[in-house]
Order: structure tokens, then C-alpha cells, then sequence
């Protein structure tokens, strides 16, 4: 494996084509979501501090 050094000046030539390549690859993913129900609990803690409802996902309901 060789290493290849890169100059300040080529790392500006290659940065705007390569953030493009990267932004172009990251919009092929969806969003995060979580599918697996949650205990009430939990979900309510991660509410209290802040964390976005798609990251939280569905509630499970508790048994009686």
C-alpha cells in the first residue's frame, strides 16, 4: 500500500468535485427511522431530551 501526499493547492482543486461526489451518494439514503416499538418509557425519556420523533419511532403499548 503506497501513500500519496497531497498538496493544500490540489486539496482545493479536488474539494468542490469530491463534496459533490459525497452529497450526490448521501442522497440516495432515506432518512433514518426506527420500525421496532419502543417501551413508553424509554420514549419518553429520549423526548424529554430532545431527540427527533423519527429517530424514536413507534410506542408499544404496555400489557395490563
Amino acid at each position: 500500500m503506497t501513500i500519496e501526499k497531497m498538496t493544500i493547492e490540489q486539496w482545493r482543486r479536488e474539494a468542490p468535485e469530491l463534496r459533490a461526489k459525497s452529497e450526490k451518494a448521501l442522497e440516495r439514503f432515506k432518512p433514518a427511522r426506527r420500525q421496532k416499538p419502543r417501551h413508553p418509557a424509554e420514549a419518553e425519556f429520549l423526548r424529554r431530551i430532545g431527540t427527533p420523533e423519527r429517530l424514536i419511532g413507534p410506542t408499544a403499548t404496555e400489557p395490563e
